[in-house]
């Protein structure tokens, strides 16, 4: 019980200190596409459709770092070996995934596909091998994991480069040595060269960056107007 309550606490603290621009650009990209799914890829407990009062009405599902304990622990295992590239692939399949079934049932009740007993028809789903040609876009504030990973995946990205006015912290993370590193932080050396170097070959990456989220609906327009 406590567990649930320190959980459901911190969904509301996020509520209380949301960008207040949040709401109006997730509204807008709803209205401007109608028919887009929008998932989120997070990797903690934290969840949009915990957030009753401001991002679960805009939100169709969340895709989890703890979803796939073997795939995370592969991870892990992969990237302490390497220099130059972020295995992150698995957990954007994953939302990719997710996508694919929203979709395909969402299909299935629109061309009322779905038997009377409630069963879905066999081999609808197609995952990981073809998807629908849509497109995918990937907004994520760290240069090596969010845009590097989900590029490798085949999606377009937009970078959140925020103003200063958001206090963001993510894109200097790396920037600084271990000795100016917060007390908190337990990166070591090699690990803050690796993901420089992560963060170095992702630039080339971006499709789009963005310094306000009032911009979002804008940014995404641009990509689909490329595609």
């Amino acid at each position: 019980p406590n567990i649930l309550l320190h959980q459901m606490e911190r969904h509301h603290a996020a509520e209380r200190h949301l960008y207040p621009e949040v709401i109006d650009a997730l509204k807008k990209i709803k209205e401007e596409n109608p028919g887009v799914i929008i998932g989120a890829v997070t990797d903690g407990k934290a969840s949009p459709l915990f957030m009753t009062f401001t991002l679960a009405p805009y939100f169709d599902f969340v895709c989890g770092w703890e979803d796939d304990q073997g795939a995370r622990q592969k991870f892990f295992v992969d990237l302490a070996k390497s220099d130059d590239s972020a295995q992150l692939s698995w957990i954007y399949e994953a939302a990719r995934y997710k996508y694919a079934e929203l979709k395909d049932l969402t299909d299935l009740i629109n061309k009322e596909m779905i038997s009377e007993k409630g069963e879905i028809p066999p081999g609808q789903l197609s995952y990981p091998a073809t998807y629908d040609d849509l497109v995918w876009i990937h907004v994520g504030d760290d240069l090596g994991y969010d845009v590097g990973g989900s590029a490798r995946c085949g999606a377009k990205t937009i970078l959140a480069d925020l103003a200063p006015k958001y206090g963001q912290t993510s894109r200097h993370r790396f920037d600084i040595g271990v000795e100016e590193q917060p007390a908190w932080a337990t990166s070591s050396s090699n690990e803050l060269a690796r993901r420089r170097s992560l963060n170095e070959a992702a630039e080339a990456l971006v499709d789009e960056r963005i310094k306000y989220l009032s911009d979002l609906p804008e940014a995404v327009n641009n990509i689909l107007h490329k595609n």
